[in-house]
């Protein structure tokens, strides 16, 4: 296999970019068992049996990898005590390292670096992990991204910004320079000595799920436009809210990067109601992912500025390297410093699409913890299985 990475280049330096996800799971198992289904589950993914290669010029690639460095542990550790260990060890994506998996008080835990896949892959391979630990067969998966190339054709960037993309891209072509993992390593060093995270864990019970839900059907709007007016209510001034969106193209269940984004900007007005506000949120929601070229437009970017380019974003944010022009153009890319961060980015992945039941064995909640992406202040992962909302709050201490 060789598979350019294109829309998912800005994850692969980036020093937190892990998704964590906690799997109550009702049944007796052992380790060993545990142990088992994970390494079939790895071994079932094209994606996961692949490493990370980048070439002189600069360009990376999925390419076959022998032996992988993906792992399943037993530790005393909960949940966020897992994300705080693990934040500042760098996963081995050269050598194919993309998940760690945990048994844990807890539950199951397992944290992904976002270049084996984005939250819906990550429900995927658990599902996959569950089918095998119930004994049953599962199929190989193969590879799948999305490459500019099959980006939706009405989705092309406007003639403005190809022009962007094509003067800072000559401009960077004067003073390029092609980075490597030792670099990476180096970010990480820098980062974490000085960084840590919180994670906030809420429980939504059914009655409160349902109540919340018969507010939002009777306001007019989606849950999560609803949710959203109550947490921004007490804002004295606009909100800038960032929405993670699937953007697969088919209703694959293969793993890989397909996460796209919007965000909007909105003024809680006082005068209204709670839900007469989420009401004017789902329409600029709406407006926005119903429109191709705002839903793609991240990607699009991400795949046509040079590479490198785009990993000066990561270093930069980390504080691992600087120039004045890798700077500024982390200033545009809302990665720099000084610019005002998302008040709120939100990854909802709904109710999950995977089933609860496998054998003897039953899912009773899933928690999702979104990575701590240097352009939010508050990220939150909402997830809803059995009729229970968990909804997470990851932020930097």
């Amino acid at each position: 296999m060789r598979y350019k990475i294109e829309t998912e280049r800005e994850n692969l330096f980036d020093v937190s970019i892990v998704i964590a996800m906690r799997v109550r799971v009702e049944g007796e198992v052992i380790f060993e068992q545990l142990e088992k289904a994970f390494s079939k589950a790895v071994a079932s993914y094209e994606i996961l049996n692949s490493k990370i290669v980048i070439d002189d010029n600069g360009d990376a690639y999925y390419v076959d990898c022998e032996k992988t460095l993906s792992s399943f542990k037993e530790t005393s550790l909960g949940f966020e005590e897992l994300i705080n260990t693990n934040e500042g060890i760098r996963f081995r994506v050269e050598e194919g390292e993309y998940i760690r998996g945990f048994l844990s008080p807890d539950g199951l835990v397992f944290l992904m670096h976002h270049m084996g896949g984005d939250g819906k892959s990550l429900l995927y391979f658990i599902e996959t992990f569950m089918n095998i630990l119930a004994g049953a067969e599962v199929q190989k998966v193969a590879f799948e991204n999305l490459p500019v190339s099959a980006l939706p054709k009405d989705s092309e960037l406007s003639c403005f910004y190809k022009l962007f993309v094509k003067l800072w891209n000559k401009r960077w072509s004067k003073q390029k320079r092609v980075f490597t993992f030792s670099d990476m390593d180096k970010a990480y060093r820098v980062f974490w000595k000085d960084h840590k995270t919180e994670t906030v864990v809420d429980e939504y019970s059914a009655d409160t799920l349902k109540e919340l839900l018969a507010k939002s059907k009777e306001a007019g709007c989606t849950l999560t436009s609803y949710l959203v007016a109550l947490w921004i209510k007490d804002m004295p001034y606009k909100a800038d809210v960032g929405f993670a969106a699937d953007g697969r193209l088919t209703a694959n269940r293969s793993m890989g990067n397909f996460a796209t984004g919007i965000h909007i900007d909105y003024k809680y007005n006082s005068k209204l109601s709670v839900g007469e506000n989420a009401v004017k949120i789902n329409k600029l929601m709406k407006k926005k992912l119903s429109d191709p070229k705002s839903k793609y437009i991240v990607l699009h970017f991400i795949g046509s500025i040079d590479p490198a380019l785009i990993d000066t974003l990561s270093f930069e944010a980390a504080g691992a390297y600087h120039t004045r022009f890798t700077g500024k153009f982390a200033d545009i890319m809302d990665y720099g410093p000084n610019v005002k961060k998302k008040d709120l980015s939100i990854s909802n992945l709904m109710k999950s699409d995977i089933r609860t039941e496998y054998g003897r064995f039953r899912i009773s909640d899933i928690a999702f913890v979104p990575p701590v992406v240097s352009y939010g202040k508050n990220i939150i992962g909402i997830i809803t299985v059995n009729d229970k909302m968990i909804v997470t709050r990851h932020i930097f201490q």
